[in-house]
């Protein structure tokens, strides 16, 4: 257990974390990265793809340079800890995007540099946590999710065409199910010159949990109930590491990472003013957690080109999208608005040959037809797109 406490009259805050990953059993090596340092109040889990390892050089990369930019604005942090402000927390917004975009663009150079290396790409979710608030960064389909007094709510978007597709209500849940659609991952770090930044706020309460985990994980966890009963036990790291032996023995398709926080205790500063240029964070239809507190998320998407198609479903990367909600009346999902698909698909992930008795994952019992637009926190621009080599295959 490692205590994070903030300065003087900030916010005290103490953080447990576990981190769990495998290689599955039917990949020959492990292309998921991981960090976790609850002593730095940061988290994060890369699922990387490419041929010839790549994939695992595109994770590692990714994670090292989020690793660094937060470990020098260590000052910037704990700054907003001692006398959190808005201006602080659009600053920590602003700091988490940067990372993410300079992981993107650092995957994004060497695969252009080397021959065998082109293509290569990876996941990414990043949690931040600054005194009694969380900040979330994601690309791609690796998942966050907060586990409250036995809830849990997915907080991240799913980047495939198919997840798309039925918030914008052009599918059903039946026919995302069965589309070749669900396969596609729309937005990557490295693979193509433009990236878009999901981003979330969280409020956190003492006793929350958060989980971070890669494909190879919550495809076999759909029900987000199943998620919230285990994760909310008593020894958070040993329900993470059962977690992953169910996933290997429910198919185990994938390499399969989790990472598990825990706000053991959490002690609020009276704040001596309100800011003049304070702002209401965004409440989300469905929000589980919305009486308590509201989340704050925006898609970051990069901006559009002249021209474009909406999509070119090839180069794709295997996922499991959707996922099954609890019947509760008060249980939902806090959706959120994924980057606007493009003309290049994100990248290429081995396909998953799965036996026929092997569970699949269920869909989510209502689509997200009416979800709310967000208000965008901040906005990612990498550049102009340019035309990308085709990302070489794995054998099976």
């Amino acid at each position: 257990m490692t205590t994070a406490v903030s300065p003087d009259e900030g916010t005290r805050t103490t953080l447990e974390a576990w981190l769990v990953t495998d290689v599955g059993v039917v990949r020959d090596h492990n292309e998921d990265s991981a960090f976790s340092a609850p002593e730095q109040g940061f988290f994060i889990v890369a699922d990387g793809m490419g041929g010839h390892a790549a994939g695992e050089v595109a994770s590692a990369m990714a994670v090292e340079t989020v690793k660094k930019t937060l470990e020098d604005a260590k000052a910037e942090i704990d700054t907003f800890k001692a006398n959190p402000s808005d201006a602080g927390r659009r600053a920590l917004v602003q700091l988490l995007q940067s990372a993410v975009l300079q992981a993107h663009q650092a995957v994004y150079q060497r695969g252009q540099a080397e021959q065998d290396k082109q293509g290569m790409g990876t996941t990414l979710d990043v949690v931040l946590v600054a005194g009694g608030e969380a900040f979330v960064a994601h690309v791609g389909d690796s998942r966050t999710y907060l586990v409250r007094e036995g809830r849990s709510s997915q907080i991240t978007t799913d980047h495939t065409v198919a997840e798309v597709l039925v918030i914008e209500g052009k599918l059903t849940i039946e026919e995302a199910q069965v589309s070749p659609l669900r396969t596609i991952l729309v937005n990557a770090i490295g693979v193509s010159a433009d990236v878009g930044v999901e981003m979330a706020h969280v409020t956190l309460k003492r006793g929350d949990r958060i989980l971070l985990c890669s494909d190879g994980l919550h495809d076999y966890f759909p029900v987000e109930e199943e998620i919230a009963q285990r994760i909310s036990a008593d020894k958070p790291g040993e329900a993470l590491a059962e977690m992953v032996e169910l996933a290997k023995t429910r198919g185990g398709h994938d390499n399969i990472t989790g990472v598990a926080v825990l706000v053991s205790d959490l002690h609020e500063a009276v704040p001596t003013g309100i800011s003049n240029d304070s702002t209401q964070p965004v409440d989300l239809t469905g929000n589980p957690f919305a009486a308590d507190e509201p989340t704050q998320t925006a898609a970051v998407p990069p901006p559009p080109k002249p021209g474009q198609s909406k999509l070119a479903p090839k180069n794709l990367k295997q996922t499991q999208p959707m996922r099954a909600q609890s019947d509760g009346d008060d249980m939902g999902s806090a959706t959120t608005l994924p980057p606007p698909m493009t003309d290049k698909p994100a990248g290429d992930k081995q396909a998953d040959d799965k036996t026929d008795g092997e569970p699949k994952p269920e869909a989510r019992a209502e689509a997200k037809d009416d979800a709310v637009p967000t208000q965008p926190i901040a906005t990612a621009d990498t550049g102009p797109a340019r035309a990308q080599p085709e990302p070489e295959k794995k054998p099976d």
